[in-house]
C-alpha cells in the first residue's frame, strides 16, 4: 500500500487517533498542519502518513505540551517536511534536523523543540497548576 493513498475518512481518523473530527478539521484550517485529500464529494481523505502526522501532532500537544503554532514550527524546521517529523514520533522526542543541524540553519536547542514552539510560559512543558 502507498504511504500518500489518501484511503481513511475523517471518522475513521479519529477514531484510531483519538482526535475528535473538529480537532482535526481545526489543525487543518486553522493551523495549517494537515493536508488531507478530498474525494469528489469534497469529504476529506487521510493517507497513512497523515494518520502518522495526527499520531505526531498529538503526541506533541499532550505529552510535550507544544502550542500548535510551536508543532508548526517544529515541523517547518524538519528536512523533508511531515515525513521527518513523522520518523520523530517512533523515536523519545523530536530531534533537530541532521548532524549539520535543521534546515534552513535556524538554531534549535539539544531538546529539539525551537525556541518559538515553547508554550506563552516559556516552558517546553505543561506548567503545574496550584
Amino acid at each position: 500500500m502507498q504511504d500518500d493513498l489518501p484511503i481513511y475518512p475523517i471518522r475513521t481518523v479519529a477514531s484510531l487517533t483519538g482526535v475528535d473530527a473538529r480537532r482535526l478539521r481545526s489543525w487543518e484550517s486553522e493551523y495549517h498542519l494537515l493536508e488531507p485529500a478530498r474525494s469528489k464529494g469534497g469529504h476529506r481523505l487521510y493517507s497513512p502518513r497523515d494518520l502518522r502526522l495526527v499520531h505526531l501532532i498529538r503526541r506533541l500537544v499532550d505529552q510535550e505540551g507544544m502550542s500548535l503554532q510551536g508543532i508548526k514550527a517544529f515541523l517547518a524546521v524538519q528536512p523533508d517536511g511531515s515525513a521527518s517529523a513523522t520518523a520523530a514520533a517512533n523515536d523519545d522526542g523530536p530531534r533537530a534536523g541532521n548532524a549539520d543541524g535543521p534546515a534552513g540553519g535556524a538554531a534549535v536547542p539539544s531538546n529539539g523543540i525551537p525556541a518559538g514552539a515553547r508554550s506563552r510560559n516559556g516552558q517546553n512543558g505543561r506548567a503545574e497548576r496550584a
